[in-house]
């Protein structure tokens, strides 16, 4: 695979493990315009160990990119006997990878041709003001099971395919303590926290179904001077909630994973390995592992793998 400029505060791409890599592609290279980077059909050993699988497990794979941006894209991956899906039967505040938004350009219409094409929203488009800016949005219940999230910023839209559909500027998943998600991503990673809101109030209870007394802590973690390869870490608060993060691994289907590329994957592990030594619980879900010199899609080159304290699956890529 050719090098791309590497931002380390945007992750390169987002894991998402289908059933059906035809119907996949057919849905984000050709309706939502991605362009694919990279096509390997057949196995690929070196990943399929990286994630704790059989060398023959993997059968199919695909990069995509939304045109004109380096990262924050899309790895489809099939597995060759592939298993549930992550979010079967997972309720909105469960803990686990949740959700890909989308950036469109004219929201509405964007939502009538999709309509047309048979796929089903959730609900009419809302609108919403964050940081001052007036948001559309809508979401739709995607193959397997992967909520996706449709965006049109006003005034501030966000660069998208001919097509209209810009993948995928950040992807949502649940926490159950956002203050240990935030020094992680900060201390280990390096990356900004973009965006904090708490959201609370008889309001905010009725339209999210919370009880009373129950809010909702949301940070954006990724590069503010780019767009795309954000992770927005939401915590239900005042909720019990399932631990869902243990089903997302090979060979679910549905989101398991952000890779991000790196310049120097020893230094990230030396950080994450003083957020360990530091912190008394919880600094990390599962002990960093260093993979060594991997040869897969992306290439030959060394890996690495953190999982965040809520269990997001985090590996890191190096290429200097």
């Amino acid at each position: 695979m050719p090098p791309n400029p590497a931002n380390p505060k945007a992750y390169a791409y987002v894991t998402l493990s289908v059933a059906d890599m035809d119907q996949a592609l057919g849905l984000w290279a050709q309706r939502f315009g991605m362009q694919i980077v990279v096509r390997r059909q057949g196995t690929d050993p070196g990943l399929a160990r990286l994630w704790g699988v059989s060398d023959d497990a993997i059968i199919d794979q695909a990069l995509l990119l939304t045109p004109g941006m380096q990262q924050g894209g899309v790895h489809l991956v099939r597995f060759r006997i592939p298993g549930p899906a992550v979010r079967d039967g997972a309720s909105p505040t469960d803990l686990v990878p949740k959700s890909i938004d989308i950036a469109v350009r004219d929201i509405f219409a964007r939502y009538a041709e999709l309509e047309s094409a048979g796929y089903r929203f959730r609900s009419k488009i809302g609108r919403f003001e964050t940081d001052g800016v007036v948001v559309d949005e809508v979401h739709l219940p995607g193959p397997d099971a992967v909520n996706l999230v449709f965006l049109e910023q006003q005034g501030k839209p966000e660069p998208v395919s001919p097509q209209g559909y810009g993948v995928a500027p950040q992807i949502v998943a649940i926490s159950a303590d956002n203050k240990r998600e935030k020094l992680f991503f900060e201390s280990v990673l390096g990356l900004d926290e973009t965006s904090y809101h708490r959201f609370a109030g008889a309001a905010v209870e009725q339209t999210i179904g919370l009880p009373a007394g129950g809010a909702l802590d949301v940070r954006i973690f990724g590069d503010r001077g780019y767009d795309y390869g954000r992770l927005e870490i939401v915590q239900y608060e005042g909720v019990q909630s399932a631990d869902l993060y243990p089903r997302a691994k090979a060979p679910a289907r549905g989101l398991l994973s952000v890779t991000f590329f790196v310049s120097d994957v020893a230094a990230v592990l030396e950080r994450a390995a003083a957020l360990q030594r530091s912190a008394s619980t919880g600094a990390m879900r599962a002990a960093p592992i260093d993979h060594g010199v991997v040869t897969s899609l992306f290439g030959t080159a060394r890996m690495a793998t953190l999982t965040s304290p809520a269990g997001l699956r985090i590996d890191l890529l190096e290429r200097r």
